[in-house]
C-alpha cells in the first residue's frame, strides 16, 4: 500500500487543517517572509509525525493513516534553497486551486463563527485581530473590507470556553445563499465539527457589539456580511 495516496482535494484539505494553511494564506496575502517562516514550522511538524509513526506513537489504524504517511513523505524538505522554495510555492498554488475549485454554492443562508485570539504585540485601539495574516485590522461599521486569505469558520463558536491564555473577538459571518463555501465535515481531516472554508472575499462590517454572554475573555462580537468572492492571482 506504499502507493496509496489522497485525491488532490483530500490532500489539500488535510494539509490546510494543519500548519500549511499559513503557507497558503501568506501566499494569498503576499506576506513572503512569514510564508517561509511558517514553511519551516510546517515541514518540521511533518517530520515529527513521520517519526511518531515510525516509533509507534501513532499506529496505522486505517487506510487514511497509510495515505497520510505517504503524502507527508512527499512534502518533506531539508533546507529552504531556491529549488525547494519553488517547489513549496507550486504546492501551495495547487492546494489553493484545489480548495477554491471544490467550493460549492451555499444551499441556504449560513451564519458562521470565527474566534480571533488577541496577540498582545499587535494590540492597539481601535484595531481588531482576524487571523495570522490580519493581526490588527482597522475598520468601522458600514465599511467594506477585503479578506484575501482563505477563512476557516464554523457553524458554532469554537473553543471560546477554553482558557488559552488570550482574550478573543468573535466574528459572526453571514453568507448569503449561493455564495461558494467548502464544508469540511465530508472529509476525514478537519479541526472541528461544522468547519467551513470561505474563499478570499469582500465583506461589509455590519456591527461591533458587546459579547453579553458573561465570558470575560470575549472582547466583543464583530458581524460581517460576505458580499462577493475575490479573484485570486498567485
Amino acid at each position: 500500500m506504499d502507493n496509496a495516496v489522497f485525491s488532490p482535494i483530500e490532500e489539500s484539505v488535510s494539509f490546510y487543517t494543519r500548519n500549511d494553511f499559513a503557507i497558503m494564506n501568506n501566499l494569498l496575502t503576499g506576506h513572503m517572509d512569514a510564508l517561509w517562516e511558517r514553511a519551516r514550522v510546517a515541514y518540521e511538524d511533518n517530520r515529527c509525525i513521520i517519526r511518531e509513526y515510525e516509533n509507534g506513537e501513532r499506529t496505522m489504524d486505517s487506510d487514511y493513516d497509510v495515505k497520510w504517511l505517504n503524502i507527508l513523505k512527499k512534502r518533506l524538505i531539508t533546507e529552504l534553497d531556491e529549488e525547494t522554495k519553488a517547489r513549496i510555492l507550486e504546492t501551495a498554488k495547487s492546494d489553493i486551486a484545489n480548495l477554491l475549485g471544490a467550493m460549492i454554492p451555499a444551499e441556504t443562508e449560513m451564519r458562521l463563527y470565527r474566534t480571533a485570539w488577541v496577540a498582545k504585540e499587535y494590540e492597539r485601539e481601535p484595531v481588531y485581530p482576524y487571523s495570522l495574516q490580519y493581526r490588527a485590522m482597522d475598520f468601522r461599521v458600514g465599511e467594506i473590507v477585503e479578506i484575501r486569505s482563505i477563512t476557516s469558520a464554523s457553524l458554532t463558536p469554537y473553543r471560546e470556553d477554553e482558557d488559552v491564555g488570550s482574550d478573543f473577538w468573535r466574528y459572526e459571518i453571514t453568507v448569503p445563499q449561493g455564495n461558494p463555501v467548502l464544508p469540511l465535515d465530508v472529509f476525514v481531516c478537519h479541526n472541528e465539527e461544522g468547519e467551513v472554508l470561505l474563499p478570499p472575499m469582500k465583506c461589509r462590517i455590519t456591527g461591533i457589539l458587546p459579547c453579553g454572554n458573561g465570558n470575560t475573555r470575549c472582547r466583543g462580537i464583530i458581524t460581517l456580511e460576505y458580499l462577493e468572492r475575490l479573484e485570486v492571482t498567485v
